[in-house]
């Protein structure tokens, strides 16, 4: 059960993530606040999507 919800809520993050690259392309960071914060969203994006190919 600990699998499927934590699949469930990569799949979840991933597909947010996802929809919100589409709606909004061009969006880049202005600030060094929101540049670090891209910073963190990259690296919690490979990790998720490395996860997801372990559990694979």
């Amino acid at each position: 059960m600990k699998n499927g919800f934590f699949s469930g809520m990569m799949v979840g993050a991933v597909t947010g993530l996802a929809a919100d690259m589409l709606l909004r392309p061009k969006a880049k960071p202005k600030s060094t606040a929101g540049k670090a914060m891209q910073s963190i969203t990259d690296v919690v994006d490979d990790t998720a999507q490395t996860v997801k190919r372990q559990m694979h």
